[in-house]
């Protein structure tokens, strides 16, 4: 296979080359997902259980005006009722097909229902959003000369940025995985399923990126990055299994334009936000109110509800010698935003809030190391 690639190279150049295995990567990926999804729809007729199986009754349900009890009732009957008079009985317990609406916007379905025009269109704009970041990543990083697929040195890899680069591997798996598998509830996948196509997609995102930066001459193929691209979407799976104890706990990011940057102190010209390591920081924001238990939260101010506080790293004097600098960290205030009470009768406005959390806001914060440095507003 190693000397396929080398060959294709030799003919089309090593971009060529990239967006081949990319592109071959993402469309085999989408095939899979796609025949899963389908095959992940229970039949009319399940063998595997007790339990009679009755297609979307929430959907005829809401088509017609009717009330549906939305469990099973005494694990023996299950009742449909409408203006005060009993439709159907079963003498045997019946499946249902439950929803419910998550912080998101989303639903969590029980089973698949999908919707093929959302799924494929989802699909599209997976390889159209692919293909666009490549092309970014070919003008701002892929200029530098390339060489045959290689890797870095384990210890001198994670010596480099203080550790910034790899909290942005685990970041960007877990950003992507937690947007797909959004999406994919979107279309009617099933919502442990939509986890686990969502933290594959995240996983397969970060490794395309990988697979490029083995031809890069300055580079390699690294197995810190995919450590901790895996972290990443093995994070969001743990915390959908475990989200009482770990859906409160969530990954942030901000960036203010760094000293370096503005100065050209760069070993080599920057171009984007995302090369800045100086200016970034990394969060991970904990809110309370998410492990308050019930009675609180019932007497518990709505508008306080979003109040949380977030840990932060960042990195300095790394610009010029990324194996060199020191790291910084910080405390300070944060909020969730989709715990804010507005728009919540929106599906649609939920979802944008669940992505704008993925930022921190400018809010107080204190730098805790190597020094303390009270800041009125950090972003």
């Amino acid at each position: 296979m190693l000397l396929k690639l080398i060959q294709i190279r030799n003919i089309f150049g090593a971009s060529s080359e990239n967006m081949i295995m990319k592109n071959g990567l993402y469309l085999l990926t989408l095939l899979l997902l796609s025949s899963f999804c389908t095959k992940a729809q229970i039949p009319l007729s399940d063998s595997t259980s007790a339990k009679p199986y009755i297609p979307p009754l929430f959907s005829i349900a809401n088509k017609n005006g009717i009330s549906l009890n939305n469990s099973l009732i005494n694990d023996d009957v299950f009742t449909l009722f409408t203006h005060g008079y009993v439709l159907e009985k079963a003498r045997r317990p019946v499946f249902v097909n439950e929803e419910k609406q998550m912080i998101d916007g989303t639903y969590w379905r029980t089973n698949s229902e999908l919707n093929y025009g959302r799924l494929f269109t989802i699909f599209g704009g997976i390889l159209a959003v692919d293909m666009i970041a490549y092309l970014y990543q070919v003008d701002v990083w892929y200029k530098e000369p390339t060489r045959e697929f290689h890797t870095v040195r384990f210890v001198k890899d994670m010596q480099s940025w203080q550790f910034m680069d790899k909290i942005g591997h685990f970041t960007d798996a877990y950003f992507v995985s937690d947007l797909t598998s959004k999406l994919y509830r979107w279309a009617g996948v099933s919502g442990y399923s939509s986890v686990w196509y969502g933290a594959l997609t995240g996983f397969l995102w970060t490794l395309q990126i990988e697979i490029s930066d083995g031809f890069m001459r300055g580079w390699g193929w690294s197995w810190g990055d995919m450590i901790f691209n895996t972290l990443g979407s093995g994070f969001f799976v743990l915390q959908q299994y475990f989200y009482d104890e770990l859906g409160g706990i969530q990954p942030k990011v901000s960036w203010h334009k760094s000293d370096a940057w503005k100065e050209d102190r760069y070993y080599r010209t920057i171009t984007a936000p995302i090369e800045d390591y100086e200016g970034i920081t990394f969060w991970l924001s904990v809110n309370p109110h998410h492990y308050f238990p019930k009675s609180w939260k019932k007497s518990y101010p709505e508008w306080l509800a979003p109040l949380g506080v977030a840990v932060g790293y960042s990195a300095k004097e790394v610009a010029s010698n990324i194996r060199g600098g020191y790291h910084e960290v910080f405390i300070g205030l944060d909020l969730d935003l989709r715990k804010i009470p507005i728009g919540n009768d929106s599906g649609l406005f939920r979802f944008i809030k669940s992505e704008l959390n993925f930022l921190r806001l400018p809010m107080p914060t204190v730098r805790v190391y190597p020094s303390g440095i009270w800041y009125g507003f950090y972003f």
